[in-house]
């Protein structure tokens, strides 16, 4: 029972590793795009930080501050993404 948990955990993990490095990478699916990547960073960062802001140091969310934030970044990344479309090769 363990031994097919354990396979079920490992294609699951693999197939969300694959999910990841899909949104991440150009059209090759081989070439990580630095505009994705960094996109992904800043988002990243910025749940990290608020969860640290909230959940440890006990401050107020402020959902305008988050939204206005996450809006920046993902408008950026988005934009990013569009400007090297061209470049990629196919």
């Amino acid at each position: 029972m363990l031994d097919r948990f354990q396979r079920a955990l490992i294609r699951g993990s693999q197939k969300f590793g694959g999910v990841i490095k899909h949104l991440l990478t150009i059209k090759d699916g081989k070439t990580y795009a630095p505009s994705r990547v960094y996109w992904c960073l800043a988002a990243l960062t910025q749940i990290t930080l608020t969860f640290w802001h909230v959940m440890v140091l006990g401050k107020d969310f402020s959902s305008t501050d988050f939204g206005t934030g996450m809006g920046l970044i993902l408008t950026s990344g988005g934009v990013g993404v569009w400007i090297t479309r061209k470049t990629e090769p196919e």
